[in-house]
């Protein structure tokens, strides 16, 4: 990828908030991301990608999904590159990147709880129902951009 066409953090932060009020809070964007993941009832504590595979955390899975989705990151190899590079990554995986094809499971299998936490993430402050239509749009709209660049990822 060129990183001259790729927009920056901030800018896809800026662009893909739902809200006119600003983008996705930065120096408090962790804890926001823990709080909505910590809200979301999971269908397991665990999550085990393949037979004889190591079982994960379903929450710090669904954490760096969130977390990406919310930057506006979503093909799964950016993501696991940015578990093995990036703070704010590491910190939620707890240094122990997963592979992609666990990013492309898990949300595959748990797309509507995720859907529910990035909904909670990107509702107003204050008012937790009010603008939830508006969030929950986007939170779809993350998930299908996230199915399209992985599709497209493996295409190539």
């Amino acid at each position: 990828m060129d990183s001259g066409s790729n927009p920056s953090a901030a800018e896809r932060k800026k662009t893909l908030s739902p809200h006119e009020s600003g983008p996705f809070p930065g120096g408090e964007g962790l804890s926001k991301v823990l709080e909505a993941v910590g809200s979301v009832s999971w269908s397991a504590l665990g999550f085990q990608p393949a037979v004889g595979s190591p079982v994960l955390a379903t929450r710090m899975l669904a954490s760096v999904l969130v977390h990406a989705y919310s930057q506006g990151r979503f093909a799964s190899e950016e993501i696991e590159e940015a578990c093995l590079t990036e703070d704010d990554f590491r910190y939620l995986c707890s240094g122990d990147a997963p592979e992609a094809r666990v990013f492309r499971r898990f949300r595959r299998l748990n797309a509507s709880a995720l859907v529910e936490s990035l909904s909670i993430l990107m509702a107003p402050a204050g008012s937790p129902n009010e603008g939830r239509g508006v969030s929950r749009d986007w939170a779809r709209q993350c998930l299908e951009s996230a199915i399209a660049a992985d599709s497209l990822a493996l295409d190539l």
